[in-house]
């Protein structure tokens, strides 16, 4: 174990992080690879990885995440670094920056919308130049 005294050293693999219904949380949520909210979290969450936001779940925070999908409700601003996804059911009503969305059949966004570049994507000077040579 290499970690500081004070800090756990934990394995990276898919863990689940939950706030399960009826729970409520505030404040941060931080974590990397996967968590689902089924109940209510008031705040902010950062990470890297995949939020679910389940039927039942109330997410009013500022959110930036690499993969949003959501099928209850997200108030708040939300930056989303790879793909927003919006199920049936899903609301968000929110300041959103991502540079993919998915809204299917039955589900709403209401807000402002950015459609951002992909952080690995080149952009257009260098696959100009990148055709060029």
């Amino acid at each position: 174990m290499n970690a500081e005294i004070g800090e756990v050293e934990t394995p990276r693999d898919d863990t689940t992080v939950v706030v399960g219904a009826g729970a409520r949380f505030e404040g941060l949520l931080s974590f990397w690879g996967r968590a689902r909210i089924e109940g209510c979290l008031r705040g902010d969450v950062a990470a890297d990885g995949v939020l679910e936001v389940g039927p039942d779940a109330l997410l009013h925070a500022r959110v930036e995440v690499d993969v949003l999908v959501v099928e209850g409700l997200v108030e708040g601003d939300v930056v989303v670094r790879e793909r927003l996804e919006i199920r049936p059911g899903g609301r968000v009503t929110a300041a959103v920056a991502t540079p993919r969305l998915v809204l299917a059949e039955g589900g709403s966004l209401e807000g402002r919308l950015v459609m951002t570049r992909r952080a690995n994507a080149p952009d257009a000077a260098t696959a100009s130049a990148a055709s060029a040579a």
